[in-house]
């Protein structure tokens, strides 16, 4: 299940930040496969430079793993790269860019940007936003699991959205429980104290 929203988290960042349909959750798209493959796996071995004490030294010497951790940013670099040239060459063509809402446009429209410094602003837009809220659904889901009363109660709220086409009723309730959720967290840092 995590796994799956993982995957649902990301296609929904880019979706909404960079207006592209990653399809990550299908898997139709090689590309946003090979993407979120380096994406995670850059992730999981920039975290084991914490215990890797030699993680500088592979580095200056380009071998082991950080020899790897170089091939697979470059290929997340690409892909970014070429996301960011894709939607410059989409805004010169188009006359009309206010129509596009993703951020990244909005970025493009107001500001001359280097790649760069685009790159490093689309990084931190689904560093930030992947794991942390594909966390919080799994956590949320848990909670709904262990208690059924909640569940049924926030099954009732979706029925009662879902028929009146008002889904503006339920984001009180959702956030109340996302924030309960979110309280009720087993996060590592506590088994730490």
């Amino acid at each position: 299940m995590p796994d799956l929203f993982m995957k649902s988290t990301l296609d929904s960042i880019f979706r909404v930040a960079f207006g592209v349909e990653l399809d990550s959750l299908c898997g139709s798209s090689e590309e946003g496969a090979k993407f979120s493959e380096a994406f995670d796996n850059a992730s999981a071995m920039t975290l084991w430079r914490y215990v890797d004490i030699f993680w500088k030294m592979k580095n200056a010497f380009n071998v082991g793993s950080e020899a790897k951790l170089k091939k697979i940013i470059r290929v997340v670099d690409d892909f970014v790269y070429k996301l960011i040239r894709k939607k410059i060459e989409e805004m010169h063509k188009s006359q009309n860019n206010s129509s596009k809402k993703d951020i990244l446009t909005r970025f493009l429209q107001f500001t001359e940007v280097d790649p760069k410094y685009l790159r490093d602003i689309t990084l931190n837009f689904i560093i930030a936003g992947k794991d942390t809220t594909a966390t919080t659904l799994s956590w949320f889901i848990y909670m709904l699991c262990k208690h059924p009363l909640v569940q049924e109660k926030v099954a009732q709220e979706i029925k009662e959205a879902t028929k009146t086409k008002k889904v503006t009723d339920i984001s009180e309730f959702a956030s109340s429980v996302s924030e309960e959720a979110l309280e009720k967290m087993h996060l590592p840092s506590r088994s730490i104290d």
